[in-house]
């Protein structure tokens, strides 16, 4: 009879704590993430996981994900690209035979391009937290529920050609630019915007391959060519190589340098001397001091120090839109109370959300509608830097209608 006591009063009090305390072994949400851990993408995809791991972290802190009444604990399943479109595609697979349909991941835009073919037919959820080219976008083109923290590559043309034509007001504009997808893109939504809107700039352009370690001949061309800005956009090891030959060969003296997207990964990998004067874009920046809007300041602030706290160094903006993707997708589950595919993305769209890139919307064609679309930021002298990470100053922020074409044009 004891015994039998006993055993009752156990099971009253497991019943008790299941009510006060989330069941993590009976809840448990798993979100797919698939970056670059090893080939050329791996430094870029090693630190996008940082965001994604941080973001889930910090919704299980405060108890999981509000799943109706009771709370689900997110577990991340990782795998890894190897920065090749095909092992991409076998990795996707995986995780839909493992029931995972909501992926988060896009190191290069190759690999989550071909991601974006293989859910047309609504499989599964993708948000790719790296830039894409822009027909990706488009109506007839796009999976149902594939969707981007960062965008298409052509916006960056775009965004930087209006603000180089607004601020310097150049005769002549030299592309200095990358031969591969992303320069392409970036160049197809320059000529766009000098065409359509300052048709009296003259455009040239310089291209130089993938790899290139010895930048003389085209830093020379270019010279000669004698342009009042020069508006590079090289990536990866091209960036710190490009940028040390443009400062040691004097192009600087001679023409406006402005680099159209940096990330601090890059930037801190370039002598100082070599970013002085240099005006960037970055997509996101961990210094916001100065900008006339409290709200986001408070939420990069409030970031900055998380992400210190927990890896010894400010965000890079690479990893700041893997973070927000995994945000965005873990609020999308909530909003939905699901992880089907269709009812997650469909809980996100339209809807105004703030951010650490301040107040943003989601569009129907799976792109967020950011107040802050990009900032301008001018490099410091090694006089000015505090730490290695104060790689410059945000002296500007574009907030024009560049970032993403008209809903009509894309084909809504």
């Amino acid at each position: 009879m004891k015994k039998q006591i006993f055993l009752v009063g156990c099971i009253l009090a497991l019943f008790v704590l299941a009510s006060v305390c989330p069941s993590w072994a009976q809840s448990t949400v798993k979100v797919g993430v698939m970056y670059s851990i090893t080939g050329a993408g791996s430094a870029v995809g090693k630190i996008q996981i940082d965001g994604v791991k941080l973001a889930a972290k910090q919704v299980n802190e405060k108890g999981g994900l509000k799943m109706g009444k009771k709370k689900a604990k997110v577990e991340l399943v990782i795998r890894d690209d190897e920065t090749k479109p095909d092992v991409g595609v076998r990795r996707l697979r995986e995780f839909f035979n493992d029931k995972i349909k909501l992926i988060v991941g896009g190191t290069f835009a190759h690999v989550s391009t071909a991601i974006n073919e293989q859910i047309k037919g609504g499989q599964g959820y993708f948000m790719a937290t790296n830039g894409i080219q822009e027909k990706v976008f488009r109506k007839e083109q796009k999976a149902p529920y594939y969707i981007s923290t960062l965008g298409a590559v052509d916006g960056i043309g775009r965004m930087c050609a209006d603000y180089v034509a607004k601020t310097y007001k150049p005769k002549h504009v030299m592309l200095f630019l990358p031969d591969y997808a992303y320069g392409r893109g970036a160049a197809t939504g320059a000529h766009k915007v000098f065409k359509e809107k300052y048709p009296n700039i003259k455009v040239s352009e310089t291209w130089s391959p993938v790899g290139t370690p010895d930048f003389t001949s085209y830093i020379i061309k270019i010279k000669e060519a004698k342009p009042d800005v020069v508006m590079m956009g090289h990536w990866g090891n091209d960036t710190i190589n490009a940028l040390k030959q443009v400062y040691e060969l004097g192009l600087r003296k001679d023409t406006k340098i402005f680099f159209n997207s940096i990330i601090t990964t890059q930037a801190i990998g370039i002598p100082p001397e070599a970013l002085e004067g240099v005006t960037m874009g970055m997509w996101w920046y961990h210094n916001l001091e100065g900008i006339k809007d409290a709200a986001t300041m408070k939420a990069v602030d409030e970031l900055t120090q998380a992400w210190k706290k927990e890896y010894g160094e400010p965000p890079d903006p690479f990893a700041v839109f893997a973070y927000l993707g995994m945000q965005e997708t873990l609020r999308g589950i909530q909003m939905a109370n699901s992880t089907d595919p269709g009812k997650v993305y469909k809980a996100l769209m339209g809807k105004d959300y703030m951010s650490v890139k301040g107040p943003a919307k989601w569009r129907i064609d799976g792109r967020p509608d950011y107040k802050y679309a990009k900032f301008i930021v001018d490099g410091k002298s090694p006089k000015e830097k505090k730490d290695k990470w104060d790689v410059g100053k945000v002296v500007d922020i574009y907030m024009g209608q560049e970032l993403c074409l008209p809903l009509k044009e894309m084909g809504y």
